[in-house]
């Protein structure tokens, strides 16, 4: 095959680099192929290595030389004078006796802003400006960008106009150059097939839906092709082949002067030029032909019964279809990545933007908003580059979905025919109603895999089925989504069918065979886009329904969540769609369910910020007092007793408790959760008393409504003898645990984390009692069964860790004990921040460690910290603050400092006194209190009168 001239191009980029584009793109308009070198490698010797293989390969030189020295290379041989990299490439090119054209910019030319650089490199540039002044064979100087690029279309080149054929080719674009970013790999693969099928096509389309998408870059990618193998082929022609009549047409057409140049060019009939091109085609190998959008069935078809007659060449199609013959192997194209898409967009607009310290995050941002669609990208660089707005700018009128941003089109600056929107009506409108219908369902979704059971539904069924009719069927469908077909008289399409078409024609891709696929997230903000507003409500409220309806299952069980798991970014989506439309049913509910899928996850701001939309919203659209309502306050309630704000949660419960009991009857199971929690909070501030009656009535309410063996039943069970275990009723507690747990074995299975709740918790009632033995297999098993389900970052392993690195530490094994403490306070730290009263059980268990192996100094502002979060947390007489007293007390004896803890041991008694006085029950450490407080003052050398008199003083005389 005929070689191409090829020519590198020099120059430094800051202030010279739009000159370096110019010359590119006149020398493609030459047919000569430009090389430039952008990255190069730091080292010296590399540098020359790689350039002396680059240049080398090359016909003649073209070197750009303003006064600017640039970058250079590093560990440059000391008997070397320092070049620059641009310097070297002169240099280079002399001694391997390349053509060399030298370019000199004039003082008075306009160059690209830059950084101002040191003197002393400005006096090197200088130096070699002059060195090349002196050889007067060799430079010109260039005033301007047109000035410039006159002169290099002059280049009498060798091997151009020396009687050598002429190279026809009409590709429709000059090459990107640098702008072509993110595809090498795929171009590599191209030409792997083309050379490995001689003769025969590759199809650059998408086998699996999306990749195939309008505006991904196919015409773009095949003319980069062309240009990149420019000295491979004989020809390089393009063909647009979106009809079998354009196909015939435009191949025909080649057949005029400045392509082929036949003698037929002039023949009224479109026959005899076809025929002549044919004849030219099979006459001439190694030829490049690309047809381009080969995007019906019917082109399709014709192309493949051409493809019998073109042998001599190689062809590329390019197609929305993924379904091609023998003898066509088809390729999938992809979006591009988001480095190569965030770099296309700082290019395509440098020094034509408004500039921003931020331009580099919000390129990756608007890059990421995009998702790698080629035509999407250059329509966002070109309307930033035309409007000189920032990349921000443009990033808040795509959201807003403003119809000068997403219309918006200049086919001069894009070089593409028709904007992002424009490019899929010809698809949108081959696509069957019930296709038509399911992408507006679609279109509210997340840009992430959908599951396909989703549609499996009869209403899913329903839905699609309104696509013959659109929004004046909703009565129809709300009346019988299974009736819709009989409705409208006609055979229900099943929606795998019209997901059938949707991938078909590109509009949707597959990520698992018959489980998941995606639509691309600008195809869904198009689609959005286009349904007309008054439209809009009816298609949000449908797809609502269908998501809610296959959000089936308690999402506090982890058996539910292979539903959810798929679900929950589409499930946010559509409820913030809906609430936006002020669509109101199901989206609380759904949100509701959504927090506390979240809630369970440790996603605690968003469950959150939905716990308080949803009441917000059925508040509104229910008034203050029903049930629902009731819902929403528990939820958020209990959300804010586990992020500790117990104020806000008290009244939310109260509140919930009063409207169910008015509602609903005092023996409702609404009523039970609310009595729960209420309790639940009671107990967290230390009113036992008030808690317990709570906790017993939810657990007679539930037994009546469920039975003695449902889940709810062992959840008071448990929570009830939580209590029991912190007024010291031991003996009560641990058959009501072991009957929680039983409960939960039989309804869950083994391995839930229901089950592994019971048997903590009857773990840590047997390590209360000395039978440590007992205790630590029930540890951990509950620690396995909860990593594995929730995940090895959750709150609830964190207690996990809590519990055994206590046992290992009472049975010597501290060295085991103190990565689990660790790991805990950092899970919980994440999680809760660092005020959180769960950090202070990880700091002061950590603590305790670090005093166990005589790290006091390490241990004693871990002990402070712990005791400062929970006097904040509870105030200064809560129990738990009476422990965080007692061991600070016990370090500050350990290091003699008896006087420093005293007060806090007296403190520590005093609290466990009043929990005496308050219940009426001994609290579990006050004996053990007594005997400490008793130990210091003896260490301190009181006498027995003066110790007896203190111990009275807190109740303990």
């Amino acid at each position: 095959m005929a070689q191409s001239v090829r020519v590198f191009v020099s120059a430094t980029s800051g202030d010279l680099g739009s000159y370096r584009r110019a010359v590119r793109d006149t020398l493609l308009t030459r047919g000569v192929f430009p090389e430039v070198q952008d990255n190069s490698p730091p080292d010296y010797r590399a540098v020359v290595e790689m350039l002396r293989d680059r240049i080398n390969g090359c016909d003649a030189v073209i070197c750009l030389v303003g006064f600017c020295y640039g970058a250079e290379p590093q560990h440059p041989p000391a008997d070397r004078p320092r070049r620059s990299y641009t310097q070297l490439e002169f240099e280079i090119a002399v001694a391997l006796e390349k053509p060399v054209y030298v370019f000199l910019a004039d003082q008075a030319c306009p160059v690209d802003e830059h950084a101002e650089e040191p003197e002393e490199l400005r006096g090197l540039q200088l130096e070699h400006r002059d060195r090349l002044m002196g050889r007067d064979e060799l430079w010109r100087t260039f005033k301007s960008v047109e000035h410039l690029t006159q002169q290099v279309a002059a280049i009498p080149f060798p091997g151009l106009g020396d009687g050598s054929p002429r190279k026809p080719q009409n590709l429709p674009h000059a090459s990107l150059g640098t702008l072509f970013k993110g595809r090498e790999g795929f171009l590599a693969a191209l030409r792997s097939r083309l050379e490995g099928s001689p003769g025969w096509a590759a199809a650059v389309v998408a086998t699996q839906a999306i990749h195939g998408l309008g505006g991904i870059g196919k015409s773009r990618l095949a003319v980069e092709y062309a240009w990149h193998r420019r000295a491979d082929y004989t020809a390089l022609l393009f063909v647009v082949a979106d009809s079998p009549e354009s196909l015939s047409r435009n191949l025909a057409a080649l057949a005029a002067p400045g392509v082929l140049d036949l003698s037929e060019h002039a023949a009224p009939e479109e026959e005899v030029r076809l025929a002549a091109v044919l004849r030219w085609l099979e006459s001439r190998p190694g030829w490049l032909l690309i047809l381009d959008n080969v995007d019906t069935e019917e082109a399709a078809r014709a192309v493949e019964s051409l493809l019998a007659s073109l042998r001599a060449g190689h062809v590329v199609i390019t197609s929305r279809l993924g379904n091609w013959g023998q003898g066509v192997d088809p390729l999938e194209l992809d979006v591009l990545d988001e480095g190569p898409s965030t770099a296309f967009l700082l290019e395509r607009t440098d020094r034509r933007r408004r500039a921003t310290p931020d331009d580099e995050s919000d390129a990756r941002t608007l890059a990421r908003e995009l998702d790698g669609l080629a035509l999407a990208l250059e329509q966002a660089g070109a309307y930033v580059a035309h409007q000189r707005c920032s990349l921000a700018d443009y990033l808040a009128r795509w959201r807003d979905h403003e119809p000068r941003v997403v219309g918006w089109h200049d086919a001069r600056l894009m070089q593409y025919p028709r904007s992002v929107a424009v490019t899929w009506e010809t698809t949108l409108a081959q696509l069957t109603p019930p296709a038509r219908a399911l992408l507006n369902l679609l279109s509210w979704l997340a840009p992430d895999p959908i599951p396909v059971a989703m549609f499996r539904g009869t209403e899913a069924v329903g839905l699609v089925s309104a696509g013959f009719a659109g929004p004046g069927a909703r009565g129809a469908i709300r009346r019988c989504f299974a009736n819709v077909a009989r409705i409208w008289g006609r055979a229900s399409p099943h929606p795998e069918d019209a997901l059938a078409n949707l991938a078909a024609y590109s509009m949707l891709k597959w990520d698992e065979p018959g489980e998941l696929f995606s639509v691309h997230r600008v195809v869904q903000q198009i689609s959005r886009h286009r349904t007309p507003e008054p439209d809009r409500p009816f298609w949000i409220e449908q797809t609502l329904k269908m998501v809610d309806g296959y959000a089936q299952g308690d999402p506090m069980d982890v058996r539910t969540w292979p539903v959810w798991e798929p679900l929950q970014t589409h499930a946010a989506a559509i409820v913030a769609h809906a609430d936006a439309a002020g669509i109101t049913d199901p989206t609380s509910w759904l949100m509701t369910k959504l927090g506390v899928l979240l809630q369970r996850r440790c996603r605690l701001r968003e469950a959150e910020t939905l716990y308080r939309r949803a009441l917000a919203i059925d508040e509104g659209a229910l008034g203050p007092d029903h049930p629902d309502v009731a819902v929403d306050l528990r939820s958020l309630a209990l959300l804010l007793r586990a992020t500790n704000r117990l104020g806000e949660a008290e009244p939310l419960m109260r509140r919930a408790l009063a409207i169910d009991e008015a509602a609903l009857g005092p023996e409702h199971p609404n009523l039970a959760a609310d009595l729960n929690a209420l309790a639940l909070l009671f107990f967290r501030t230390n009113r036992l008393a008030e808690a317990e009656p709570l906790m017993r009535r939810a657990l007679e309410i539930d037994e009546a409504a469920f039975g003695p063996d449902h889940p709810n039943v062992a959840i008071r069970l448990n929570n009830l003898a939580q209590l029991l275990q912190a007024t010291n009723r031991l003996a009560e507690a641990e058959p009501l645990v072991r009957r929680a747990l039983e409960i939960d074995d039989a309804a869950f299975g083994p391995d839930h984390p229901a089950v592994a709740s019971k048997l903590s918790n009857l773990a840590w009632l047997l390590y209360r009692t000395n039978r440590l033995a007992e205790a630590e297999p029930l540890m951990r098993r509950a620690l396995a069964i909860e990593e594995a389900a929730l995940g090895h970052d959750h709150t609830i392993v964190a207690n996990r860790l809590d519990a055994l690195a206590h046992l290992l530490k009472d049975t010597n094994r501290v060295a085991e004990a103190e990565p689990l403490v660790r790991r805990a306070m950092e899970i919980d730290e994440a999680v809760f921040g660092p005020d959180h009263p769960d950090v202070a059980v990880d700091l002061n268990n950590l603590a305790h460690l670090l005093q166990a192996t005589n790290r006091l100094a390490e241990a004693e502002p871990l002990m402070r910290r712990a005791l400062a979060i929970d006097e904040a947390a509870f105030g200064p007489d809560h129990p738990k603050v009476a422990i965080r007293l007692n061991n600070l007390a016990q370090l500050l004896q350990a290091t003699n400092r008896l006087a420093e803890a005293e007060p806090f041991m007296r403190r520590a008694v005093l609290i466990r006194k009043d929990f005496r006085e308050a219940t009426g029950h001994e609290h579990p450490h006050w004996r053990a209190a007594i005997g400490n407080y008793t130990g210091l003052l003896e260490a301190m050398g009181l006498g027995e009168e003066e110790i007896r008199r203190r111990l009275e003083e807190v109740g303990g005389g």
